[in-house]
């Protein structure tokens, strides 16, 4: 007997048996142990013979403890009683206590004295540890009941000339702790045969799904051909039809193997390379000797030897083409399945034809191809990028090739057959350009390529003069601004922005200082001596930190001097000797640190930290021409002129 499990507190003992209701069994039966219902407390056998008013009744029932019932892991039962016994009958049990997952049985003995369906229960304690304990409460207010707890065990007892249904199958029921059911499959047949009792006057059967549908014969056979899950029913009848039983039994058909024969044949077996071989699968399925109407998958590889381009010649499609572009003896391979699980085919049938495809090398072979002025670029796929109004060159390469067709897409002129052309782009886009090379025998290969056309970019010629270059403090300078701008050899039409730093030596990035203007000409006004870079930014979109524009600058362009100082410093005796000079220019001045020699546009020529009264510089190298020389003492700067000759 399979033991209920029902938890109540630990602090219950074992010495409540003393007050157990029931009786234990002198000779106990043998416990089953298999075939077990799939209920909360699993019995066997699952189905009970019939029992009839004043028919005397011996009856086995093995009942085996479950591990949890309410939510709680039990250790153990104690069976105190079984309830709803039919009347006429007495019962003992192998043993009170059962601990989880053992077995214990159920002796039933008697006559039945009144027939109805009897659900059997029982009163029990049950037992648990730890944690589990603390659930047995509330599984005992619902197990030790007065009218007990179902444990799914229904006995039927039947008055004396009923009719009792029953049949057998063929093939054969098989049980298991879910169901009993007849398997087949769909196309297959179920043999039923009554097995009614003697009380059975006629009978009626029922099959859902099945061909015929119903019957009245004691046996018959019914064919199923569309797969689920179906109830036979038997109705059983007395002459007078005052009595009626039924017995019932699943038919579980599943689905009638799909029966694949896999076969194609090509429109060519032998091909020069780059032709294309046409592919027709003849393949044929049937299901329950009928043809099937699912979906059918396919999987081809067109090189099933395993070349190098096994994992990349693949096809899906039922009746596919390939072109084989290399020379070879290639095997063909097609397998067919009823399914597919994320482009992973479930493969049913298989057919290779080996060494199926020769491809042999094509005397009359085309290739198309061309190379470009400016050349195209790029890692994965080429184009040509160039700005509106610029042209192209196109020049073919193609080889075997007897004529040619360009198409030039956005392009002037827009189609040719010459080997070389110039192309003109007038639109901005992305356009195509394409080459189809004409061969011998029908041969012919395309070539395409990309020419993306972008708004074209000006072009921009900085410059700008001072109307004077050295200058006493205080003293303002006016620029002249002379850049130009143009676009392929035009003139710029569009906005031009300007950015001026009149102490280049002193910008952030050479943009942003404290000496700035956006005018085109400027002025500004020196109020400190020294000798100051001067910087010019052009472009066609605001000068920022992220756009410095062409940039023209022009170093030490301006010299601006302190009267005082030089008066000061005249009384130090500075030289600058010979003058003019050819080789070398000597200078003396007490407390030098610098000397800067700048020529007549502003340019920086040389300059030399020194910290002496009196140095040697060599102007040999220096093209011939009048210079400033910037001498920067302790006591202030000082301007001199010399020329090298």
């Amino acid at each position: 007997m399979r033991k209920i499990l029902f938890t109540t507190i630990a602090a219950l003992t074992i010495s409540f048996c003393s007050f157990a209701q029931i009786t234990l069994c002198d000779n106990p039966c043998e416990p089953a142990t298999d075939g077990f219902s799939s209920s909360i407390v699993p019995y066997s056998p699952t189905t009970f013979p019939d029992m009839y008013v004043g028919q005397e009744v011996e009856q086995c029932i093995t009942i085996q403890c479950p591990s949890s019932v309410l939510g709680v892991t039990l250790d153990s039962i104690w069976f105190k009683n079984l309830i709803e016994v039919p009347e006429g009958l007495s019962f003992c049990i192998s043993d009170t206590m059962i601990s989880a997952l053992d077995y214990c049985t159920i002796s039933l003995y008697g006559t039945p004295t009144r027939a109805g369906d009897y659900e059997l229960k029982m009163r029990a304690h049950v037992y648990a540890s730890g944690w589990a304990a603390l659930g047995a409460a509330a599984a005992n207010s619902q197990v030790d009941t007065e009218n007990g707890y179902s444990i799914g065990i229904t006995l039927t007892v039947h008055e004396q000339g009923a009719a009792i249904a029953s049949f057998t199958t063929d093939p054969e029921v098989t049980s298991s702790w879910s169901s009993s059911s007849v398997n087949i499959t769909a196309g297959e047949t179920v043999t039923f045969t009554s097995t009614c009792n003697e009380n059975t006057h006629h009978v009626v059967w029922n099959f859902p799904s099945g061909n015929p549908e119903s019957s009245t014969a004691e046996e018959v056979t019914v064919t199923y051909m569309t797969a689920g899950n179906f109830v036979a029913t038997l109705i059983a009848y007395n002459e007078n039809e005052t009595s009626t039983d039924t017995a019932t039994v699943n038919i579980s058909v599943s689905a009638a193997p799909v029966i694949i024969t896999v076969d194609f044949e090509a429109d060519n077996t032998t091909v020069y390379t780059g032709q294309a071989v046409n592919f027709t699968n003849l393949t044929t399925a049937t299901q329950a000797g009928s043809a099937y109407t699912g979906n059918l998958y396919y999987r081809w590889t067109f090189d099933a030897d395993g070349g190098a381009t096994s994992m990349l010649s693949g096809s899906s499609d039922e009746n596919p083409s390939y072109t084989y572009n290399t020379a070879g003896v290639y095997s063909v391979k097609l397998a067919v399945s009823t399914s597919q699980y994320g482009g992973v085919y479930t493969t049913t049938d298989t057919l290779v034809k080996h060494a199926y495809i020769t491809v042999e090398d094509d005397p009359y072979a085309v290739t198309a191809d061309f190379v470009s002025d400016p050349a195209a670029s790029g890692n994965y796929t080429q184009s040509i990028t160039i700005e509106q109004g610029q042209s192209v060159t196109y020049t073919s390469t193609s080889t075997g090739a007897t004529s040619l067709s360009w198409f030039f897409e956005g392009g002037s002129p827009e189609t040719s057959t010459d080997a070389e052309v110039i192309v003109t782009y007038s639109s901005t886009g992305s356009f195509t350009t394409t080459l189809t090379a004409y061969g011998e025998g029908d041969r012919q290969d395309t070539k395409d390529i990309t020419v993306n056309v972008s708004e074209p970019t000006p072009v921009f010629n900085v410059d700008f003069v001072a109307d004077v270059t050295t200058i006493n403090v205080g003293e303002t300078v006016n620029f002249t601004n002379n850049t130009t701008v143009t676009v392929n050899g035009e003139s710029y039409t569009g906005t031009v922005y300007y950015k001026w730093n009149f102490n280049a030596d002193n910008m952030i990035g050479g943009l942003i200082g404290n000496y700035t203007s956006t005018d085109f000409n400027a002025s500004y006004t020196y109020t400190t001596a020294g000798v100051y870079s001067v910087s010019l930014a052009a472009s066609d979109s605001e000068i920022s930190l992220f756009n410095s524009g062409t940039v023209e600058t022009k170093d030490g362009y301006i010299t601006v001097t302190d009267p005082v100082s030089v008066d000061e410093i005249a009384i130090n005796e500075i030289s600058v000797y010979p003058n003019p000079a050819s080789t070398s220019v000597n200078i003396a001045a007490q407390g030098m640190q610098n000397i800067t020699i700048i020529d007549m546009t502003g340019r920086v020529v040389m300059t030399k930290d020194v910290n002496s009264n009196f140095e040697t510089i060599d102007v040999a190298d220096f093209a011939k021409a009048n210079y400033m020389v910037r001498i920067a003492t302790a006591d202030g700067v000082v301007v001199k002129n010399i020329v090298v000759e």
